[in-house]
């Protein structure tokens, strides 16, 4: 039996462990819903089912937690319940930011931070709480515990639940990128067959009707490529002597920031175009010299993306920018022709594109050592300066640059961390089937039951159940092998991404404003509705 009295004392204990993204605090999250497991009594008899599980070199010592209940008769059908388990800061609550891990007081206090009318109205209906992660995602996981209780008390299920707590989401994913070699072990080990992802986070839909609920299924994806141009150093006063990177990073830059080349169209829904997010020059020190190195790097929104096409689009775009940073130099070169009467001393670059992976290839072959190592222990040396992976990414090209042989000016194109898999399903998979049948059922017992509105949308945002299903039929090899960092600073499982299918949906808790002061939880919807809902969507699938 769902007991919502517990439910709403487990999200106060669970919410004032602020297990906030990339801090050391983060780890408290899974120890907290690890104390909170082990006082279902199942988990008291069998405390060998709930692991807390190392992430392998994480800079933070954050942990999976796990729980497996096990049906009264062995069985392979699983289904997975999952959620991360850290949350934003907690700046913007200001005056109030010491109590906003407390739900009791700061929805009691919330009304002294400047409000809008809808969130004053909300506020005085007294159906919503407050605080930092009662929507995203803290209620997830007290659910995910309640359905643990009821399932090991009345011991009706004909199949497994699987539940796995991941950390990081707010950052770059590394929790749910860990958990991915875990459920392919798992299943192994215990002869397991993945029935049904649930990922407990709340439903986001762009102009979503009033009064409507949402299910959802299939994942947006990002992917961020980088252009690392390298020019030719030349004196200030001779410029025509050699070649600005600037120039052509800058030019990319024109090119890739928001040219709708790069959307996707799948479903009736359109991607936004690119965004630049950093465009940056490698030089220093104030000299009297052009500049050598030169890097961006952008964001690319993704829902049906095919990894080659995207490789051939941004090696059109390198080779394009090329082409027009020659002729800007043509035409000047004309142009101080016709003024100084003289063909002045210049010089034309050949245009040169390569992927990372070509490029680091090139390296490898004259390099007198073992280059894999040594790019580790630089990637650690950078991530020791500076925290940032995109930024120790951009510094390991130049690294490799500098070391390099061939002093050519090119464009490299990578991809760096983090990539977000968008997923399509397949339609015609046995699984894929129930679960839309699944959906459907729940929505005409919202209905009938509950008088609730359910619709499904398709494409959650970007979130962890981007790792459940890569496309079928798509060649991503060539993209992981221009992803830098894997295997050192980014725990990218590729291989085990293509053994990982299971199909994934959002029965999503009711709430607004994720990451803002105004973060609230509906309590009528979440504790008396959602609750029924999610046995209902089990029972479909292993009841």
């Amino acid at each position: 039996m769902i007991d919502k009295n517990r439910m709403y004392e487990n999200l106060k204990r669970l919410v004032s462990v602020p297990s906030i993204s990339g801090t050391p605090d983060e780890e408290a999250g899974a120890e907290k819903i690890q104390e909170l497991l082990m006082e279902i009594p199942y988990f008291q008899k069998h405390p060998d089912q709930v692991m807390l599980l190392p992430i392998e070199g994480d800079p933070f010592d954050r942990k999976l937690i796990t729980a497996f209940l096990e049906a009264p008769e062995k069985t392979k059908d699983t289904v997975i319940l999952t959620g991360h388990y850290d949350v934003v800061d907690v700046e913007e609550f200001g005056s109030l930011k010491d109590i906003a891990f407390n739900v009791d007081e700061i929805t009691d206090r919330i009304k002294e931070l400047p409000l809008s009318d809808e969130v004053l109205n909300d506020y005085m209906s007294g159906n919503y709480l407050f605080g930092r992660g009662v929507l995203d995602m803290k209620y997830g996981h007290v659910a995910s515990l309640e359905l643990l209780h009821h399932y090991s008390e009345t011991q009706s299920l004909k199949g497994n639940l699987l539940y796995v707590g991941v950390c990081g989401e707010e950052t770059n994913s590394e929790g749910m990128l860990a958990a991915v070699k875990f459920f392919n072990s798992f299943r192994k080990e215990k002869n397991l067959n993945y029935r049904l992802m649930l990922l407990m986070e709340g439903y986001l839909v762009d102009g979503q009707e009033a009064g409507v609920r949402y299910i959802q299924y299939g994942n947006a994806g990002k992917i961020m490529p980088m252009f690392f141009c390298i020019g030719k150093t030349t004196h200030g006063e001779e410029p025509l002597l050699g070649l600005d990177a600037n120039s052509l990073s800058s030019e990319v830059y024109r090119l890739m920031h928001t040219n709708p080349l790069f959307c996707q169209n799948n479903h009736g829904i359109t991607t936004s175009p690119p965004c630049g997010l950093k465009l940056q020059d490698m030089k220093e020190n104030y000299s009297l010299s052009t500049t050598l190195y030169a890097a961006s790097y952008y964001n690319i929104a993704t829902i049906k993306l095919d990894p080659e096409d995207l490789m051939n689009k941004l090696k059109g775009i390198a080779n394009e920018a090329f082409d027009n940073v020659i002729e800007i130099i043509k035409k000047n070169v004309d142009g101080f022709t016709k003024l100084a009467g003289r063909v002045p001393d210049y010089y034309m670059p050949e245009p040169e594109v390569q992927t990372f992976a070509e490029f680091y290839e090139d390296i490898e072959n004259d390099f007198d050592g073992d280059l894999a190592t040594v790019v580790k222990e630089k990637l650690a040396e950078f991530m020791s300066v500076n925290p940032e992976m995109q930024d120790s990414c951009v510094q390991l090209v130049k690294y490799l640059a500098g070391i390099s042989k061939d002093k050519t000016p090119r464009i490299i194109i990578s991809i760096i961390p983090p990539y977000y898999p968008d997923v399509n399903l397949n339609m015609e998979d046995p699984d894929t089937v129930k679960m839309m049948e699944n959906m459907q059922d729940i929505i005409k017992y919202a209905a009938d039951n509950y008088g609730e509105t359910l619709k499904t949308s398709e494409y959650y945002g970007i979130s962890d159940m981007s790792y459940t299903w890569l496309a079928d039929g798509l060649d991503f090899d060539a993209l992981f092998e221009n992803l830098i960092g894997v295997g050192s600073i980014y725990q990218f499982p590729g291989e085990d991404l293509k053994e990982f299918k299971v199909p994934g949906m959002v029965l999503g808790c009711a709430g607004k404003d994720m990451h803002k002061y105004t973060e609230r939880l509906e309590k009528h919807y979440n504790f008396d509705v959602l609750p029924n809902l999610y046995i209902r969507a089990i029972e479909n699938i292993i009841g």
